[in-house]
């Protein structure tokens, strides 16, 4: 299993952003803001995004581009993503 925590972008600091490489076997990404109260502010509802839980994600492309607009991605995590999927691929 793989997890990279990525630094948000400075409009989306309230968010946790995190990607990976799962032992089920498919990427995953998450966006979430696990400080937000519905309660203290309703009126401020965070985005959500979680990718790779109920689907299978074999191109890690495909939660770059969902955390994008949230978090600064390193030149190189395509290829550490990849390389997490090589060592460890999924069930035939």
């Amino acid at each position: 299993m793989s997890l990279y925590t990525l630094t948000p972008k400075p409009d989306c600091a309230r968010y946790t952003i995190q990607v990976g490489w799962n032992p089920h076997r498919t990427f995953f990404a998450t966006v979430l803001d696990f400080a937000w109260d519905p309660v203290t502010d309703p009126g401020d509802e965070p985005d959500a995004v979680r990718l790779g839980i109920g689907e299978t994600i074999l191109d890690p492309t495909d939660v770059l581009i969902a955390v994008e607009p949230y978090a600064v991605i390193p030149n190189d995590l395509a290829a550490k993503l990849r390389a997490d999927k090589a060592a460890h691929p999924p069930r035939q």
